[in-house]
């Protein structure tokens, strides 16, 4: 058995607690960080970025990475407030549409407040955790 593979089966239950010491070159934390934004997992790619500043640092390369993760974090903020908006309107138009006598023997209109009263409150949790992955962000 050669050094390369005994470092590959050594390599995954060795690797989380490597990557909690921040002593992995930048390289790989740069590469999962990547990986997680392509997942659209915005709290993996902060909590690395906040691990790899012990790392043996290439600033430039991290300091970009850490660009890409908050401008990720700003688009969905952006996305998620124009959910909210619509569905804010949503629940708006159903509120005053209550007043007409036909509507009130319909239980469809009552059955969707319910839902886009919870896809609000949804959308406004997602949004908070961004905000907070935001102010993270700046302080890395």
């Amino acid at each position: 058995m050669g050094l390369g593979a005994l470092f590959r089966i050594l390599k995954r239950p060795l690797r989380k607690t490597l990557e909690q010491t921040g002593s992995l070159p930048t390289r790989y934390y740069l590469r999962r960080i990547l990986e997680s934004l392509d997942r659209d997992n915005i709290g993996e790619a902060v909590r690395l970025l906040s691990v790899s500043r012990g790392a043996l640092v290439d600033r430039s390369r991290r300091e970009l990475v850490r660009q890409q993760v908050l401008f990720r974090c700003r688009v969905l903020m952006k996305r998620h407030d124009r959910r909210i908006r619509s569905i804010e309107g949503r629940i708006e138009t159903l509120n005053r549409g209550g007043r007409f006598p036909w509507r009130w023997f319909r239980k469809i209109p009552a059955e969707r407040l319910v839902r886009y009263e919870n896809l609000l409150s949804l959308e406004k949790q997602a949004q908070s955790l961004l905000e907070k992955y935001e102010r993270e962000l700046r302080n890395i």
